[in-house]
Formats: structure tokens, C-alpha cells, sequence
């Protein structure tokens, strides 16, 4: 089977193919010092797509007229979030492959919270926060019987009055602009929702509205899966990339020193379910090694992902793959 065939067909089983014989498959990287994380995105790339050409591999997932985002997470800047040095090892890879600059967005809600993390500094033109920037776009949106009371970065949020509110909405740059998603999580636990990955990036990470998902017991399921079988989120993902070079096992997703190490390694897959369902386990085992309780049934989104046909979650069907830099 060539790269390319081979890329096709995890890609179908994202949107939802039958593939009853393919294992969704996991890349880990891993560089003790974590010296050179450019080859390790070109590495982690070409393991997983096929070829063994990294602009190659890219052409694979984008085509050079598509316009990227690249969605992070720095919710918990400065210490724990997506690194600078890995998104920009993503861009080289596609310009590598003839995406222009102008071609590629990165973006995250909050400005602040990116500029700690050393994003969206004054001048960078296609580096933008959702809240005060991009927008949120009115249509399409996300609706649950969950009421949620509108703060300032709500799209409907007004000061005359208290408002409440059932919908959640997705960036207008994702909806209007984005053909294609680049996923960037950082590796973190979410004291009400488990797990702070792929699927929750993808969701309560990227649209308004979010605290009735995660307050009062709730723990984002199956709001998180919901959203991700979303089409504008669904149709346009095309790879993720788990960052956790640090990443942190208990008290997230803020950054808590005392549950925090550096695994040193990145994950890669096209299938966010299973890349979730190898980083909850890793988690779980973390948890066990510190005596910290485990995570349960708290991350019950990755399995309604599964059940919704957006991957796989069962870790006999995946297949786990670590490779050099």
C-alpha cells in the first residue's frame, strides 16, 4: 500500500467509513532533550502518511491553494501550553510543500493567553484570537439543553442584562476562511472533563459558551463529541499533533508543577479519538506511578467520539508506532 492510499484510508475511517480491518494509528517521537523538535514534526509526518519525503508527506494531507489553521492551546500559558518551536516546525513543514505564509492562520480564543505563549505578538498578521478579533460566527452553532450565562467573549454577550444562553458558536475563521485544520493540543489532564486533548481542543477549546459544560458536575460528554461531529470541525481536520514535550497529569488543565513532566515526545495522528484514547492511558499510568486517584469516567468523551463514528477508542485496534527524530 502506498503512503498516499495509506492516508486515504485513515482519513476515511475519520469521516466515517467502514474500515473494520484498519487500525487507526498513533506516532510517538520522542528526543530526550527534545533538541531538534523540527525533525521530530518531519519524522512523526512521514511515519504516519508514508512518504519519505516531508514536503511530500504534507502534499499528502494540504494542497498549496488551501488555507491552514493551526488551532493551539495556550489555556494555561505561559508553562503549559502548545510551543512555539513546534508550530513553527509545522508551518516549515508546509511551506516545505508550497503552502504560501499568507496561506496559514494559527489561532486560539484568547489574546492574552496566546501572547503568553509567545503567539500573536503585535505584527503577526495571521497569528489571532478569536475573542475580539476573528468573531464567532452566528451560523452555524451547537445547541444542548444546558443553559450557560453569557460572559464577556460570548458572542451574545451584552452589559445590559443578564443574559442565558443554550448555544455555542465556532470562529468565524474556521467556518468562513479555513479549508483545512491542523489540531495542536498539549498533553494535560481537565479535573471535570478527564482529559484536555485532541477532542477537547477541537470543541469547548475553540467555541463560546463553554463553562455549562464544565461546571456543576458536568464533564463536557457528550458536548465535546457533539461539537467535533460538527462539519465545519469534522470535514476540514486533517491531522493532529499532541504536544507534550511538558504536559501535565492531574490539576489541569491550569499548569501545577508538583503533576507536571516532560515526556519529551509528540504524538501524531489523524484520528483524534485514538490519539485521546493513547494519552489517556498515558495519563492514567502517570496518575497510578504518583499515587494520584485515576481519571475514570470523567473523560466518558472519548468513547461517545467513538460511538459517533469520529474514530477509534479501543486500544486493541490502534496501533502505536514510535519513531526516531
Amino acid at each position: 500500500m502506498s503512503g498516499m492510499t495509506r492516508c486515504l484510508c485513515i482519513v476515511a475511517l475519520w469521516l466515517g467509513a467502514t474500515a473494520s480491518d484498519a487500525a487507526s494509528r498513533v506516532i510517538a517521537v520522542r528526543d530526550p532533550q527534545a533538541a531538534n523538535v523540527r525533525a521530530m514534526v518531519a519524522a512523526g509526518l512521514k511515519a504516519l502518511v508514508g512518504p519519505a519525503d516531508e514536503a511530500a508527506a504534507w502534499r499528502a494531507l494540504v494542497a498549496t491553494n488551501d488555507i491552514i489553521g493551526i488551532k493551539i492551546n495556550t489555556q494555561a500559558a505561559p508553562l503549559l501550553a502548545t510551543h512555539r518551536s513546534v508550530v513553527d516546525a509545522i508551518i516549515a513543514g508546509l511551506r516545505s510543500a508550497g503552502v504560501p505564509s499568507e496561506n496559514i492562520w494559527v489561532f486560539d480564543r484568547d489574546l492574552q493567553k496566546m501572547r503568553n505563549a509567545g503567539f500573536a505578538q503585535p505584527g503577526a498578521a495571521r497569528e489571532v484570537a478569536v475573542i475580539g478579533d476573528a468573531g464567532w460566527d452566528a451560523e452555524p452553532f451547537y445547541e444542548s439543553k444546558l443553559v450557560g450565562r453569557l460572559i464577556w467573549g460570548d458572542l451574545l454577550f451584552r452589559t445590559d442584562d443578564e443574559q442565558l444562553s443554550t448555544r455555542s458558536h465556532l470562529p468565524k475563521l474556521l467556518t468562513r476562511t479555513i479549508t483545512k485544520l491542523i489540531n495542536v493540543p498539549v498533553l494535560q489532564s481537565h479535573d471535570a472533563c478527564g482529559l484536555c486533548g485532541c477532542l477537547h481542543n477541537l470543541s469547548l477549546g475553540m467555541v463560546d459558551n463553554t463553562r455549562r459544560f464544565e461546571q456543576y458536575g458536568q464533564n463536557g460528554d457528550p458536548a465535546i463529541a457533539e461539537i467535533c461531529a460538527l462539519p465545519a470541525v469534522r470535514r476540514k481536520l486533517v491531522l493532529n499533533v499532541m504536544d507534550a514535550l511538558t504536559a501535565g497529569y492531574a490539576g489541569g488543565p491550569a499548569f501545577r508543577p508538583q503533576y507536571s513532566w516532560r515526556p519529551n515526545t509528540l504524538y501524531f495522528s489523524l484520528d483524534p479519538v485514538a490519539l485521546d484514547a493513547v494519552c489517556l492511558q498515558l495519563l492514567e499510568t502517570k496518575r497510578k506511578e504518583a499515587n494520584v486517584s485515576p481519571l475514570g469516567d470523567r473523560a466518558g468523551h472519548v468513547a461517545s467520539a467513538a460511538r459517533l463514528g469520529l474514530g477509534r477508542n479501543d486500544l486493541k485496534q490502534i496501533e502505536v508506532v514510535e519513531v526516531a527524530p
